[in-house]
C-alpha cells in the first residue's frame, strides 16, 4: 500500500488579529468546500480565540492515568499480599489474618500514585509526539513574536488556501510536501 504524501501551506503573520482571520476564513471555506484536511496553530502564546474558532483536541491522556492508577493499585495490592502470603508460610501466627488490608492500602495507594503519574508522563509523550525532529518548514521566528498556520491540503485545492493567506497579509508562505 503506498502512503499519500501531505501537501502543507505553512504562512506566518506578524499580528495576532490577521492570523485568528486566517483560521476563521479556512473554517468556512472548509465547511463550504471541504478543502481543509487540518490546521496547526504555532505560536509563542496561547490564543484561547483561536482555539475556540478551531474546536475542541481530545486527548485521552487522562485514561492513561486512570488507568495506570488503577492497574497500579491492584498491582501494588497483589505484591503486597503475595510477599505477606510468602511470610505467612514461613512463620504462623495465630490470629493473624493471611493478607492483612490495612497495610496493603497504603502500599496500593502508593503504587496508584507511582503508576499513574508513570502512565500520564508515558501518554503526554505519545500525544505530544515526542520525541521528534522539527519540520523543515518551522522557523524560529515563530517562537519570538509571529504566529505560523500550518495548513495540511489536497493539492487541487493549494490555490484557495493560498488566497486565503495571501488576503490577510501573510509575510510568508511556504509550500511542503512531506
Amino acid at each position: 500500500m503506498r502512503r499519500r504524501k501531505k501537501h502543507l501551506l505553512f504562512g506566518i503573520f506578524e499580528d495576532f488579529d490577521s492570523a485568528r482571520d486566517v483560521v476563521s476564513s479556512l473554517k468556512v471555506l472548509d465547511l463550504k468546500e471541504m478543502v481543509v484536511d487540518n490546521i496547526e496553530l504555532y505560536s509563542p502564546i496561547e490564543h484561547p480565540e483561536v482555539e475556540e474558532i478551531l474546536g475542541d483536541f481530545h486527548q485521552p491522556i487522562q485514561r492513561f492515568t486512570l488507568f495506570g492508577a488503577l492497574s497500579g493499585a491492584i498491582g501494588a495490592f497483589l505484591l503486597a499480599a503475595a510477599a505477606a502470603q510468602a511470610m505467612f508460610t514461613v512463620q504462623p501466627q495465630g490470629g493473624k489474618p493471611v493478607i492483612p488490608l490495612p497495610p496493603n492500602i497504603v502500599i496500593a495507594y502508593e503504587g496508584a500514585i507511582l503508576i499513574g503519574v508513570l502512565a500520564t508522563i508515558a501518554a503526554f509523550f505519545i500525544y505530544a509526539g515526542l520525541p521528534r525532529r522539527l519540520h523543515k518548514h518551522y522557523d524560529n521566528k515563530v517562537s519570538i513574536d509571529q504566529i505560523g498556520i500550518e495548513v495540511q491540503v489536497l493539492p487541487e485545492n493549494m490555490h484557495l488556501v493560498r488566497a486565503v493567506f495571501d488576503s490577510h497579509q501573510a509575510t510568508e508562505i511556504r509550500e511542503v510536501v512531506q
